[in-house]
C-alpha cells in the first residue's frame, strides 16, 4: 500500500465538504483498524500535521452555513488522532473567530481529553465532539484500541458534560473480542454520562483480514435487535451503522430530551407521513425539511393510527428528530434530470449492497421514462463485509456491468475522486468501455 503526501487538491474537496483533516499521526493502534486489512495497489495518502497557515488558506472553501468537522477520516486520507496535532487548538480557536456562528465538530479517540483540554474547548461553543470511546472498561480500551492510559478517555464524558459540550459517543462492536456485556455496558455508560446519540458500528473487514476479526454470522441482525432494546431501556438513540435500511419511510429512530420534537410529543418508532401537507420522500428529507424554522404541522403514524402535531422551533435549532440516513431527494431528483437529459431507454443503475433496497424503492414510485436494470454491486477488490459505495472500484463496476446493454450506465459519485478515479485511481469511463458512464453524487 503506496502511502505518499495528501495533494492539496484532496484537501481543497474535502475542505468543500465542511471536512478539514489536521494529522494521519496517531497514538493507537485499533484491533479493528482497516489499514491493516488494505489490499495492496490501493491510493491513500498519509497527511504530516496541519499548520495554522495550510487551515486558513483552505478556510476559504467552508461553507459557514454548515458545521465544520475537524478530525472526520476522508476516503483517501489516512485518518489521525486530531490532538496530536501541537497546533489544534489554535485551529480551532481561529476557526471560532474566522465563523462566530459555525458549529464546529471534532473527533477524537478521547485520549487528550483532560480536563484542561475540555475546558479550552468549552471556549469555542457551539462545538459539538464524537467521541470514539469503543469501550467503557480499562480492558477493552486496551484490547480494542491498545490505549496505554484508558482513564483519560474513560473519564472524558463526564467532563465533557460537565462542560456543557455536546458529545455522541461511537463504539465500533467488537462483541467476539469483548463479549457483548462490554459493548451493552459502554452504551449504557455513553447515554448515562449524557451522550446524545450513541452511534455502534460494526466493523467493516476485508477478504485479507485474519480470521479472529472476521465477525461471526447473524451478527449483524443480533447487533440491531440488542440496540433496540438498549434504546428503548435508555432512552437515548442508539443508531447501529450500517443500519440495513429497506425502504423510504421516514421512521424516527429517536427523540432528544428538551428539544421541540420532545415538546411537540413526537416518539420513536413513529413515522412521519406529511409535513406542512406534503408527502415525505425519504428520512433524509423529513430532516431536511425540518431544519427551516417556525412552526410545522407533522402527520405521524403511530401503533394508534394517524395524528397531527404542531412543532415549532426557532430557525437554526435543532427539532431533536433523530433519523438514519437512506436516500437524500436531490440525490433522486438528480437522477430523474440525467435520464430525461440523455433520453436513455435502457438504464442500468449499479449501485452498493447496502443501497440497492433504497434505490428500489424510490424507482418503484416512480413513472421513469426508460427501462431500468438495478444492479448491486459486491466489493471484489476489498472482500470481506465491505458492502459501501465509496469502497467499490472500477473493476468491481467493470465485473458487474459485463456486457449489459444498456444507453446509459450510472455509478455512484462518491466511489471517485474529482479527478473521477477510484480508489486504485482507473476512471470511471473503464467500468464501461464504449458505453454511456455517468457519475451520480449521493
Amino acid at each position: 500500500m503506496a502511502r505518499r503526501p495528501a495533494p492539496e487538491w484532496e484537501l481543497a474537496a474535502a475542505a468543500a465538504r465542511g471536512i478539514l483533516p489536521v494529522t494521519s499521526a496517531c497514538n493507537v493502534r485499533c484491533l479493528f483498524c482497516s489499514h491493516r486489512q488494505n489490499p495492496p495497489g490501493l491510493e491513500t495518502y498519509f497527511l504530516p500535521h496541519q499548520s495554522l497557515a495550510a487551515i486558513k488558506e483552505r478556510a476559504a472553501l467552508l461553507d459557514p452555513e454548515k458545521p465544520i468537522v475537524v478530525g472526520e477520516s476522508v476516503t483517501r486520507i489516512l485518518e489521525g488522532e486530531p490532538f496530536l496535532n501541537p497546533d489544534l487548538l489554535a485551529i480551532l480557536t481561529w476557526l471560532r473567530h474566522r465563523f462566530p456562528e459555525t458549529p464546529l465538530a471534532l473527533t477524537t479517540n478521547g485520549t487528550h481529553l483532560t480536563a484542561a483540554a475540555v475546558a479550552r474547548l468549552a471556549e469555542l461553543k457551539p462545538l459539538a465532539v464524537t467521541l470514539s470511546l469503543n469501550s467503557a472498561s480499562e480492558r477493552g480500551r486496551r484490547l480494542l484500541m491498545a490505549d496505554p492510559d484508558p482513564a483519560v478517555a474513560l473519564e472524558a464524558p463526564a467532563r465533557l458534560a460537565a462542560a456543557g459540550l455536546p458529545f455522541t459517543g461511537s463504539v465500533v462492536a467488537m462483541p467476539h473480542v469483548v463479549g457483548w456485556r462490554d459493548v451493552e455496558e459502554t452504551v449504557r455508560f455513553l447515554a448515562r454520562a449524557g451522550a446524545e446519540t450513541v452511534r455502534v458500528f460494526l466493523p467493516g473487514y476485508t477478504r485479507l483480514a485474519p480470521p479472529e476479526l472476521r465477525l461471526p454470522a447473524g451478527m449483524w441482525n443480533q447487533l440491531r435487535r440488542r440496540a433496540a432494546a438498549w434504546q428503548e431501556g435508555l432512552g437515548t438513540p442508539v443508531l447501529v451503522e450500517p443500519p440495513g435500511l429497506t425502504d423510504l419511510k421516514a421512521s424516527i429512530h429517536g427523540v432528544l430530551p428538551a428539544t421541540p420534537a420532545a415538546a411537540a410529543g413526537l416518539k420513536a418508532g413513529e413515522t412521519i407521513v406529511r409535513l406542512a401537507g406534503k408527502a415525505v420522500f425519504s428520512r433524509v428529507a423529513a430532516f431536511q425539511c425540518l431544519k427551516a424554522g417556525g412552526a410545522v404541522e407533522v402527520e405521524v403514524l403511530s401503533e394508534g393510527g394517524t395524528r397531527a402535531v404542531r412543532l415549532e422551533k426557532e430557525p437554526g435549532a435543532r427539532s431533536g428528530l433523530v433519523f438514519d440516513y437512506d436516500l437524500a431527494p436531490e440525490a433522486w431528483q438528480e437522477f430523474c434530470r440525467l435520464i430525461r437529459r440523455e433520453r436513455a431507454q435502457r438504464v442500468v443503475v449499479a449501485t452498493s449492497e447496502l443501497a440497492a433496497p433504497l434505490v428500489a424503492a424510490a424507482a418503484g414510485r416512480e413513472n421513469l421514462p426508460c427501462e431500468l436494470k438495478l444492479l448491486p454491486v459486491p466489493s471484489r477488490f476489498f472482500g470481506g463485509s465491505i458492502a459501501c459505495a465509496g469502497l467499490l472500484t472500477v473493476a468491481d463496476f467493470r465485473a458487474a456491468i459485463g456486457e449489459l446493454a444498456a444507453d446509459l450506465i450510472v455509478l455512484p459519485g462518491i466511489a471517485f475522486d474529482q479527478k473521477g478515479r477510484d480508489l486504485v485511481g482507473e476512471l470511471y469511463l473503464e467500468a464501461a468501455p464504449g458505453r454511456k458512464v455517468a457519475l451520480l453524487e449521493t
